[in-house]
């Protein structure tokens, strides 16, 4: 049972209303859980904000963007778009994110991670050399807030909302195996038995990233949260032909998704627990609530942070964020 009633969610981000039309992104806003969370931008800000999606459905994000509530007479210039991005290919978010700089010099607000994937593929290198399923969920969240920074510093000098939110799987870590910094030896040997690592070890890397970029922007808010329980395409749309054809039978192999929150009360609560974020680094339950930081005055983990940093920034490139 959720310790915030739904209903007092809603009023918190309908409450919210700024002085400015605020410039959120969604990268994976084209389904599940970031179509919800975009949604529920839309509705709270009644229109009145420049909304962008990122993936590589267009006819879904248009769909999606037609739907939205319209911008305030006043002010029909804002934003509804749609940027293609193969978010497996690193030099694709690069562009993306130069694009995103370019068309709002002003800085960005809110900056949404929600793109996933469920594979048990193993090892499956694109062509810049990097595992696919590392690059969607880890690579290109970190090369996103890494290049958009000079926006999300600008609108906070502006004195306006910074934040930043990648939901996955927070609080579903474990400790980062120090000796497969980026998980080649995992996804190489990659089976049935070794998934628990590779989430646990997923985990810990949004963790590790969110306090990485707070850390060395300590008034911008960066957030690692927990979903819970959603119904979701996530299986429909798997590169894993196995995961596609489980899913019409879902509910009977997973008995609880009977129980799983809908997107939309997600797309509530994941912008709920972003708005009521506090500055730096934090993690997000499924209620939107706090749930503290993991590995606080452990020196492994430190160690953890610090290689995990120094090799993301071999991987993906140096950008601004240091």
């Amino acid at each position: 049972m959720p310790s915030l009633k739904l209903s007092d969610v809603r009023a918190s981000n309908a409450a919210s209303k700024p002085a400015y039309a605020p410039v959120a992104i969604f990268v994976g806003g084209t389904s599940g859980i970031g179509k919800a969370v975009a949604e529920a931008f839309a509705r709270t800000t009644r229109g009145n904000a420049h909304i962008v999606l990122i993936g590589r459905n267009r006819t879904a994000a248009e769909s999606i963007l037609s739907k939205l509530p319209p911008p305030p007479q006043e002010s029909p210039n804002l934003t509804r778009e749609f940027l293609s991005c193969d978010l497996s290919r690193i030099p694709n978010v690069h562009l993306t994110t130069a694009a995103l700089l370019n068309r709002f010099p002003q800085g960005i607000n809110l900056l949404f991670l929600t793109a996933g994937a469920m594979s048990f593929s193993g090892l499956d290198l694109n062509a810049d050399g990097i595992d696919k399923q590392l690059a969607l969920q880890y690579y290109s969240r970190w090369a996103f807030i890494s290049d958009l920074l000079p926006a999300l510093r600008a609108a906070q000098a502006a004195g306006q909302d910074a934040r930043v939110s990648a939901i996955h799987t927070a609080g579903r870590g474990g400790p980062v195996d120090l000796n497969d910094i980026g998980l080649v030896n995992t996804l190489t040997d990659l089976r049935l038995k070794t998934m628990g690592k590779l989430i646990s070890q997923l985990a810990s890397y949004q963790d590790l990233m969110v306090e990485s970029f707070g850390e060395r922007n300590s008034s911008i808010s960066f957030a690692h949260t927990f979903p819970g329980l959603v119904d979701t395409p996530l299986m429909k749309v798997s590169s894993s032909k196995i995961m596609r054809m489980l899913y019409p039978v879902r509910y009977l192999l997973f008995p609880p998704l009977w129980w799983a929150m809908s997107p939309e009360e997600c797309g509530e609560r994941q912008l709920y627990g972003l708005l009521n974020a506090p500055a730096g680094a934090s993690r997000i339950t499924s209620d939107g609530t706090d749930m503290g930081l993991n590995g606080q005055g452990d020196t492994m983990w430190a160690e953890a942070r610090e290689k995990l940093w120094a090799h993301t920034e071999k991987v993906v490139g140096k950008g601004v964020s240091s």
